[in-house]
């Protein structure tokens, strides 16, 4: 039997953890965490003792920020790579979360029973699903009746020139290796539009976002 490929092998880890760990990168995970913070408040939901979803982990950045607005919730993250995974239990210890576990897995089977969780949350995690279809169906299977899914990734619908400066600059922010490692799943992005279709063939009834940039986001609530 062949033994199944690691899709992060443990250097393209080291090079990701490397590049996402620079304070001028690490930005992008507290702000999305206070934007996901700021759509449950005007939602109006209880922040007590959540049990939240991280898909797509990587190093454990999105959840370290969370917890620290939500100290008292329970957070699992879900990554397809093992070696990302010992690096998000790392960095989860070294932020001193107790409350931080991780699961071996792909959305389009999440390791989960069904109606077990408050919230979902993926950032740039989108365009890397094999099936983006079945990815959102199990989410829905996973979220409790009046559970919510924050997601955010880039967005197919903005300008090609836009693709093109972030390509340039994300090359010298992070080196011809590790852009590498990156821009070619960018080419897999989805619009705005396909995403709110995609949420709602799934079974979301109340959807909301913005798609005008060079990142989509949306909100969708399982009723």
């Amino acid at each position: 039997m062949t033994k199944k490929q690691e899709p992060w092998t443990k250097e393209k880890v080291q090079r990701y953890a490397e590049v996402m760990g620079k304070k001028r990168s690490k930005w992008i995970y507290a702000s999305f965490a206070k934007k996901i913070m700021k759509n449950l408040e005007l939602l109006e939901k209880n922040l007590t003792n959540l049990t939240i979803l991280d898909l797509g982990t990587g190093p454990g950045f999105l959840s370290i920020d969370l917890n620290k607005l939500l100290s008292d919730a329970r957070i699992i993250g879900v990554d397809l790579s093992s070696e990302m995974l010992k690096l998000a239990r790392s960095n989860a210890l070294k932020a001193g979360m107790s409350n931080y576990e991780t699961k071996l897995g792909r959305v389009e089977e999440i390791p989960l029973e069904s109606n077990s969780i408050d919230l979902v949350v993926s950032q740039n995690s989108l365009r890397e699903w094999k099936d983006q279809k079945r990815g959102f169906f199990e989410i829905f299977r996973v979220l409790k009746p009046g559970g919510t899914l924050i997601l955010t990734d880039l967005n197919k619908g903005c300008p090609r020139w836009k693709f093109r400066v972030f390509s340039f600059l994300i090359l010298i922010a992070v080196g011809r290796q590790s852009a590498k490692d990156h821009i070619g799943s960018y080419k897999n992005a989805f619009t705005f539009d396909k995403v709110i279709d995609l949420s709602r063939d799934a079974g979301f009834d109340e959807i909301a976002g913005e798609g005008g940039g060079l990142e989509l986001f949306i909100c969708a609530q399982k009723i």
